[in-house]
């Protein structure tokens, strides 16, 4: 079966996929056939909750009722925790009926404790069962409204056991709420007074020690007391205090009851801390967990700091103190506790390499297995050299086809309407926050090939790439040839790397335009355009750039083939110079090395690239031009067994 045919397969797998969908083309046009084909989407109720949303989302001062409309009434859309997130925090400025209170939180749970004091408050005036227990459960939780603390405290206050004080003393403390743990402090346990009072003068800016309160060794392993000092000298700037404090502390005697909080500052002491003191830091990480708890599970910010700090560990003990040895388990740490498949196999990745350099052969190659699972990745294309295979079939569909039931729902549901009507006629970057919620929000393959049916009804490709994308996080990697389209590309283009950076660029939404003003499918900014066409013979067209798709792919093309030429044919350089300009790039190759002479290896030399962007970029843009090729092939060139390899210019595989 040919690709294109499979694509079909791929785009009409649900039982009721659209039955008039556009024939399939082979430079694929149908894409584009569709996208007309579905016109201009007219739904009132829904338009009137995307203009509101647009509004709600980025204003905290509105009303209680205005913020409820929306989340009750349109549940799923982007960004709603930040929006429930300013209803609870309404409620603290306004005097809302009960009932109506209570009706919305048993659709919308509170997510801050101030929501879940005013739950409480709300069941209490009602006399609802389960007063107290909220009650119970937001006086542990900590900050409040101090009028509700009062009320609370009158009603409750008897039935709060020592536990239930200690509790509210710790949380207090971990928010900064020092006022309140002032009027806590009489509550607590005679056990732990002296803990909290040492706790709580820290907190308030005093020395350690200087109230003279006796603590005792089990004290002194307590996480929120730990965590005071280091705050205390983060609060000061005093990063020599903070390292000392981390890589002296006993083990925790508990998890952190705040482990964003506690990763934050780990963080910052580590990138300020020794090349030995970083690697110590990173390494003691694990006991402000549970045993056993999954970081990739943990919120996007505990993710983000643990894998920073994992990385910079790693790279300190491989780079620095040549180490291997110490590196391979804070590599292994970054990808297991990463959620999304470039970043679990970069760690997998680097581990494997460490493993290598330290002679453990059979270790490494543990760890290139499991890169090697995700062969459209850059590590896993690595991995897969490392371990002398080819890139594997990847035009392998999905086994799951909805049923009739699920269509129906998922037609029926807010965000599906909103999906339509936000593809045709919206800005993009309001666009691409409903495609992304969408993709996000499906877990099951049934679920994603219901959200892939709908790319492909409304002709969108960048909703295609970005449920490939989330498709893959959930553990469904079957989306390859949906999630990689084709767009027609003009004679003569070079039309892997046309296909490979505008899919990294603006995921082919022709209307795409970024913060900084580059525009369309390859994202030109107005000079480089300018200068391209005139290169080109072309004349200069600013709306072109979004309307035209072939004006926008022949001068990206253009001037990513002036870069290839300018780097004598190395495509990791061009593509850094389309992404972050020539000059950054040959800087980069002044103070970091040149890899075209052998100073340096590949893919250290862009992993030190100083800016995040421009490194993930190259492995983006060159992973998706090994896919491309892949998939299509004839279309591009044949590499050869190490495609990834052969386009980086290296010597040997991996």
């Amino acid at each position: 079966m040919s690709s294109m045919l499979k694509l079909t397969t791929c785009a009409v797998l649900a039982a009721t996929a659209v039955s008039a969908a556009p024939a399939i083309a082979s430079d694929g046009s149908h894409w584009d056939a569709a996208r007309a084909a579905s016109g201009n989407r007219q739904d009132p109720g829904v338009a009137q909750a995307i203009e509101q949303w647009a509004v709600l989302s980025q204003d905290g001062s509105l009303s209680f009722n205005q913020y409820s409309w929306l989340l009750l009434n349109y549940p799923g859309f982007p960004m709603e925790a930040k929006i429930r997130g300013y209803a609870e925090a309404a409620l603290e400025r306004e005097t809302v009926d009960p009932r109506t209170v209570v009706a919305y939180f048993e659709k919308q749970p509170p997510l801050t404790n101030q929501g879940r004091a005013r739950q409480a408050m709300a069941l209490a005036a009602l006399n609802y069962p389960g007063a107290r227990e909220a009650a119970i459960k937001a006086w542990r939780g900590g900050p409040m409204n101090d009028s509700v603390e009062s009320a609370l405290l009158y009603r409750y206050g008897d039935q709060f056991s020592r536990d239930d004080h200690d509790a509210r003393m710790d949380a207090l403390l971990w928010e900064g709420w020092t006022q309140a743990a002032e009027r806590q402090l009489a509550r607590v346990s005679p056990a732990r007074r002296n803990l909290f009072t040492e706790r709580l003068s820290i907190a308030q800016g005093r020395p350690p020690g200087s109230l003279g309160v006796p603590l005792s060794p089990t004290d002194m392993r307590d996480p929120g007391y730990v965590h005071a000092r280091v705050q205390q000298a983060r609060d000061s700037r005093n990063t020599s205090t903070a390292i000392a404090v981390l890589t002296s502390r006993p083990q925790l005697s508990a998890p952190a009851l705040d482990p964003e909080k506690w990763v934050s500052n780990m963080l910052w002491a580590a990138k300020a801390a020794s090349a030995d003191d970083a690697v110590r830091i990173a390494s003691s990480i694990d006991d402000a967990f549970a045993p056993g708890t999954d970081i990739s599970d943990q919120s996007f910010r505990v993710r983000d700091d643990y894998t920073s700090l994992m990385w910079l560990g790693g790279t300190k003990a491989l780079w620095n103190l040549r180490d291997p040895r110490r590196a391979a388990p804070l590599f292994y740490r970054y990808g297991a506790a990463a959620k999304t498949p470039g970043t679990r196999t970069k760690g997998l990745y680097w581990a494997g390499r460490a493993l290598a350099e330290a002679g453990d052969k059979q270790g490494a190659m543990r760890y290139f297995e499991l890169a090697a699972q995700y062969p459209d990745h850059f590590y896993g294309q690595l991995s897969l050299e490392r371990l002398n295979r080819p890139i594997p079939n990847l035009n392998v569909m999905p086994g799951d086809v909805p049923t009739n039931a699920q269509q129906a729902a998922f037609n029926a549901k807010p965000l599906t309407r909103a999906v339509r009507e936000v593809a045709n006629g919206y800005k993009w970057r309001t666009s691409v926050r409903f495609f992304r919620e969408i993709a996000e929000q499906a877990t099951t393959e049934a679920e994603h090939v219901l959200v892939a049916n709908l790319a492909s009804e409304l002709g969108r490709r960048d909703l295609a790439v970005i449920l490939s994308q989330s498709a893959h996080i959930d553990g469904h990697g079957n989306f390859a040839v949906i999630g990689f389209p084709q767009v027609p590309v003009p004679s003569g283009a070079n039309w892997t790397m046309v296909h490979a950076i505008s899919r990294q660029e603006s995921q082919f939404a022709m209307n795409a335009i970024s913060h900084a003003g580059a525009s369309g499918l390859m994202q030109l900014m107005p000079g480089t355009a300018r200068e391209q066409a005139g290169k080109l013979g072309l004349p200069y067209d600013q709306s072109a750039l979004i309307s035209d798709a072939t004006y926008n792919l022949r001068l990206g093309d253009g001037y990513f083939a002036r870069m290839l030429s300018y780097y004598g044919g190395s495509y990791p350089l061009a593509v850094g110079a389309y992404n972050a300009g020539p000059g950054n790039v040959n800087r980069w190759l002044r103070d970091n090395g040149d890899p075209r002479n052998g100073s340096i290896d590949w893919v250290t030399w862009i992993e030190r690239i100083p800016i995040y962007e421009t490194k993930n970029y190259i492995a983006k843009v060159l992973e998706n031009a090994v896919v491309y090729e892949a998939l299509y092939p004839g279309k591009g060139y044949n590499r050869g067994r190490y495609p990834l390899s052969n386009f980086l210019g290296k010597p040997g595989p991996g």
